[in-house]
């Protein structure tokens, strides 16, 4: 079981690969996934980010839309 374990973990880092990319944009999320699935490093990675309570490798901001006015409404 112990020579097990660094597979499981990347393959959980590769299972969570898209949700990543699109919350972090693709570098970001490719980075960030391969950190995670380094054996060691992936561990002390995330038991930091436990701690310190917040991701390395931030989200990016979440984009601002302008709605759209509808059809119908008068020109101003």
């Amino acid at each position: 079981m112990s020579r097990s374990v660094p597979i499981i973990g990347a393959a959980l880092a590769v299972a969570t690969l898209a949700a990543t990319m699109k919350r972090k944009g693709f570098f970001r999320g490719a980075l960030d996934t391969g950190l995670n699935a380094t054996p060691f490093l992936g561990a002390a990675k995330n038991a930091v980010e436990l701690i310190r309570g917040r991701d390395f490798i931030p989200d990016r901001r979440p984009v601002r839309r302008i709605p759209a006015r509808p059809a119908t409404a008068p020109y101003r």
